[in-house]
């Protein structure tokens, strides 16, 4: 009997391992790296592109500061408190039938959240966005990983790094023009196409990959204590940044909302550790975090992104006031370091290998470190070539440098059945990062030292090479 999840990389029972070991041949790998790509694209664009379209929900929705806030909030928080679930379930149930499922639920949701007549709605419909992008993004990383072995696996993530972040940077370029043209249902529409595109390509050329050689019971109770937990943390951490309040709330009152919500989350994470501590067949097996190679680069990656969002936050409200910049001359400011990402990834993804990966990692976040000092010193005063596009630039080669190898070494520095974990652990760890490098800025900003945030930045991209650095060594 046939069926759509049947491994499509071979014609009998079981399935044809290539010559080098992988389950799907290299005829293959290429539409898999490109149903990666789609998948993972989406999950990005999301978190960026409707920023251009709030001024027209506003408008069309009669939505109002709070709610415009829950518009962008929702997506990012249930993105964070999922993606570890999702890793672990690709594991579980299998990387090509959960990635596929997540592209046509995704999908719907975005349906719906064009559809939606009130705010209220199109909350819910982000929700849901970020509920299913939870899994399409860690089984779409652990699906390319499972295609590509060990010695070509670097350059095949470097590419899909590389075009995730010109995709993603595309995003509010193309949304603009969707919604001047069709309106700002045009920006959750457009998702369709595309996820039709990646759900048929892992279907038809993905081999299915799972956690066979060892099933194990799906642990529900410690899956339900990891949401709660980055639920309550994501949301105080929006709370920090005054996403609760449409301006004129009471600043203690704030605080201490965030505060408890905080707390509450950080309790609820050692309930987590203990049931995985305690757990017969644990989510999360802790002593995946013995391994220093792994630890070491989720460090990294929460350094770095903790500041990579908070200049993201910080430069263009600087930009405007500081400057007097349009919003399409703010748009140019980003082009550098959108560049930089985008043509560079794939020739650095190699480099861990050749150099090590942790002088790579090192030199990475040193330079993303120099990149957001840089910016913190120059970026109101020099002339706009020294003081925002040179330096935007040298952030561009910096990530470019380390996303390829960072990523490898999160995925690869794990047993192969544990990719999809793994992946989850890595990308969760970075939604954490983002919502905290926002909230941190927001504060910054509010209290008028945004330089502070570019600085806070430098500090925590050099301490996240460092900590890549000692990983590496001590593996």
């Amino acid at each position: 009997m046939t069926g759509p999840y049947d491994q499509p990389c071979a014609q009998t029972a079981a399935p044809k391992p290539a010559e080098d070991g992988s389950p799907c041949p290299k005829a293959r790998r290429p539409f898999v790296l490109a149903a990666s790509i789609l998948g993972s694209a989406m999950v990005f664009i999301d978190g960026t592109a409707l920023t251009v379209a709030l001024p027209a929900l506003r408008d069309g929705l009669e939505a109002g500061p709070a709610a415009l806030n829950w518009i962008v909030n929702a997506y990012v928080l249930v993105l964070a408190a999922f993606t570890l679930i999702g890793g672990a379930a690709a594991d579980r149930f299998g990387r090509k039938r959960v990635f596929s499922i997540a592209a046509i639920g995704f999908a719907l949701a975005s349906a719906l959240c064009a559809l939606a007549p009130d705010p209220a709605l199109l909350i819910a419909g982000r929700a849901l966005q970020g509920l299913f992008g939870a899994a399409l993004a860690p089984a779409s990383l652990a699906m390319l990983a499972a295609a590509y072995p060990g010695g070509d696996r670097g350059a095949a993530i470097g590419t899909w790094a590389g075009a995730s972040a010109l995709t993603t940077a595309a995003g509010p370029l193309v949304a603009g023009g969707l919604i001047d043209t069709f309106g700002w249902p045009s920006v959750f529409l457009i998702n369709l196409p595309i996820a039709a595109a990646a759900a048929f390509l892992a279907l038809r050329f993905s081999p299915e990959t799972t956690d066979e050689a060892s099933p194990k019971a799906f642990d529900l109770p410690g899956a339900g204590l990891a949401a709660l937990a980055l639920g309550l943390i994501a949301w105080g951490l929006v709370s920090l940044g005054g996403g609760e309040s449409d301006g004129a709330g009471d600043a203690a009152l704030d605080l201490g909302r965030a505060a408890s919500l905080l707390a509450a989350g950080l309790l609820v994470f050692s309930g987590f550790v203990w049931r995985q501590h305690t757990a017969r067949d644990p989510m999360v097996p802790l002593q995946l975090f013995k391994n220093a190679e792994f630890s070491s680069a989720n460090a990294f990656t929460l350094m770095a992104y903790t500041g990579l969002s908070a200049t993201m936050f910080v430069l263009p409200l600087s930009l405007a006031d500081a400057r007097g910049w349009s919003a399409s001359e703010v748009g140019l400011a980003f082009l550098p370091f959108t560049l930089g990402v985008g043509l560079l990834s794939r020739a650095f993804g190699g480099l861990g290998a050749r150099l090590g990966e942790g002088r790579v990692l090192l030199v990475g976040g040193g330079l993303a470190a120099l990149a957001f000092g840089w910016l913190g010193a120059a970026h109101e005063s020099a002339a706009p070539w020294l003081g925002v596009f040179a330096p935007m630039g040298l952030a561009g080669i910096a990530f470019a440098l380390f996303i390829p190898t960072l990523t490898t070494v999160a995925v690869s520095s794990v047993s192969s059945d544990q990719e999809g974990l793994a992946s989850g652990v890595n990308n969760a760890v970075s939604r954490v990062a983002s919502l905290a490098g926002t909230a941190g800025a927001a504060g910054a900003v509010a209290a008028s030292a945004g330089g502070v945030a570019l600085y806070a930045g430098a500090v925590a991209a050099i301490l996240g090479g460092v900590a890549g650095w000692t990983g590496a060594r001590r593996a």
